[in-house]
């Protein structure tokens, strides 16, 4: 029974690939990492959100089935799809995704690709008459024969979108995320291979994307539950570099992780070199967070701040000047950068400059700049923050004010 959508219906292949290690290791992998320190009740779990667009994904699916454009077995690869679409994914989700991906240049659809092909999953998949391979390309967004198929997963109109928006807002009581689905699914066609909804659904597409802006700025990025984040990031990059844990090299080491075996590691560990990490971890689940003393905002690309988006040493500068001038130890003042395309990509992570739409006349590309309430949001919202340890809240905060106000932060260079 799911809180959203009511009672699931699942075949066999289905059941079976849940009832797996590897899937059922997502109970406990929380969705939201640190969103639960602001909304109590943000405690679900990427199980959950993939039950949920493994359902809308066959809702969708059987949508086009008795329009003609696809089949039956067609619908049950994109149900599997959309049920395996998250099964890569690391401890407290992104954040780990996070350190793999800069230190061990992977990310969690990779490791998805190798769970699906290279673990039972792939057996019970082979049992039932599917291609894994298939399966992995399709859950990633990545069939090159029919990108219809990849947007029902991945982009802007996929199943993937439509149920986070809907569950997060759920679980986190914000009121965004209460968009109609239904009217954008039920409006879908397929023309030259790509999908399409029809005029009337556009205004929903317009509500859903606007509802994901608002739950980004509201939910996602909240100051306080990404001053959890970067708590938590920080304690896994100084982990790895004590233990080199993290390499996902080893996937049967990389599975046995969830969110409490990784906490259970960092504060059982007997590593001298580990301690920094372990006090990090301890005050993020005391709730003893870092503190923001700046913060700025902006859509688009702004000049100002693109170095330091962009320059890893960049940063790590600026971080050492507030130290320096605030005298405060090294290590007690943390750059936040989370940003998104406030207009999600389209399938193929590029960015979305249209969507087709069925008319009465026939099938017309609609630009996003024939869409005004989207067009004054896109771009990325991006956001730069820094947070400092409680004792030294003060004293960095005079530090970033002598230094913006001397505009030493915009000349910065390598």
């Amino acid at each position: 029974m799911d809180p959203i959508y009511g009672l699931l219906k699942l075949n066999d292949a289905e059941r079976e690939v849940i009832d797996t290690e590897p899937f059922q290791r997502l109970r406990r992998i929380r969705q939201l990492s640190s969103a639960y320190l602001v909304y109590p009740s943000a405690n679900h779990t990427r199980f959950e959100h993939s039950l949920g667009a493994m359902h809308l994904a066959g809702v969708i699916g059987e949508v086009l089935l008795k329009k003609g454009y696809i089949s039956s077995e067609d619908v049950d690869k994109l149900r599997l799809a959309g049920l395996l679409h998250d099964v890569g994914h690391g401890p407290f989700s992104h954040l780990y995704e996070d350190v793999i991906s800069k230190k061990y240049e992977t990310n969690h659809e990779e490791l998805g690709r190798r769970i699906i092909t290279e673990t039972e999953i792939a057996d019970v998949l082979k049992k039932h008459g599917y291609d894994p391979n298939e399966i992995a390309n399709l859950s990633n967004g990545l069939d090159s024969k029919r990108p219809f198929m990849n947007a029902i997963i991945a982009g802007p109109l996929s199943a993937d979108l439509m149920d986070y928006i809907q569950r997060d807002s759920y679980y986190t009581g914000a009121i965004y995320g209460r968009v109609n689905v239904m009217k954008i699914i039920n409006s879908m066609h397929v023309y030259n291979n790509q999908l399409a909804i029809e005029k009337d659904a556009v205004s929903a597409f317009e509500g859903m994307t606007i509802a994901r802006y608002e739950m980004f700025k509201e939910v996602y990025f909240h100051k306080t539950a990404r001053a959890g984040d970067v708590m938590l990031r920080r304690s896994i990059e100084l982990f790895d570099e004590a233990t080199g844990f993290a390499d996902p090299k080893d996937l049967s080491s990389y599975l046995s992780l969830t969110d409490d075996v990784l906490v259970s590691k960092i504060l059982l560990s007997e590593s001298k070199e580990a301690e920094k990490s372990k006090k990090l971890l301890k005050d993020y689940l005391a709730r003893k967070l870092i503190k923001l003393v700046y913060e700025e905002s902006f859509i688009g690309k702004d000049a100002f701040f693109e170095k330091i988006f962009n320059q890893q040493i960049v940063r790590d500068k600026l971080i050492t000047q507030i130290e320096i001038m605030a005298s405060v130890p090294q290590e007690n003042v943390f750059i936040d950068l989370p940003t998104v395309p406030s207009v999600p990509k389209s399938f193929d992570r590029e960015d979305l400059k249209n969507i087709l739409v069925v008319t009465k006349e026939g099938v017309r590309e609609l630009s996003i700049r024939d869409m005004p309430v989207i067009e004054s949001i896109q771009g990325y919202y991006n956001i730069i923050r820094i947070y400092a340890s409680k004792d030294y809240r003060e004293s960095v905060e005079k530090a970033i004010k002598a230094i913006f106000g001397t505009g030493y932060y915009s000349k910065i260079s390598v």
